[in-house]
């Protein structure tokens, strides 16, 4: 039963996640529009939109790891890191 429960929040974490991602997504496409965005880079606002949320959800695996390497808990709490550099 401990295990069926761990799955069911994964599950509800992954995709409340996605629902913010999505909806992070549409208002970054209708700011990028907005502002006229697209015509710099000759790509369409929703492409563009697809390209920086592509970007943050791959890095965010790399970001993870060095907050591990560095001992810190997130970025949120830069006082629990433990290592100096």
């Amino acid at each position: 039963m401990g295990i069926n429960c761990t799955l069911m929040a994964r599950s509800k974490y992954l995709n409340r996640r996605k629902f913010e991602m999505d909806k992070f997504k549409k208002e970054l496409e209708e700011l990028i529009n907005k502002h006229c965005v697209e015509n710099r880079a000759d790509v369409p606002d929703f492409i563009l939109a697809e390209m920086v949320c592509g970007f943050i959800e791959s890095i965010g695996a790399q970001i993870k790891k060095t907050l591990d390497w560095y001992g810190c808990d997130s970025v949120c709490h830069p006082a629990n890191c433990e290592k100096e550099k």
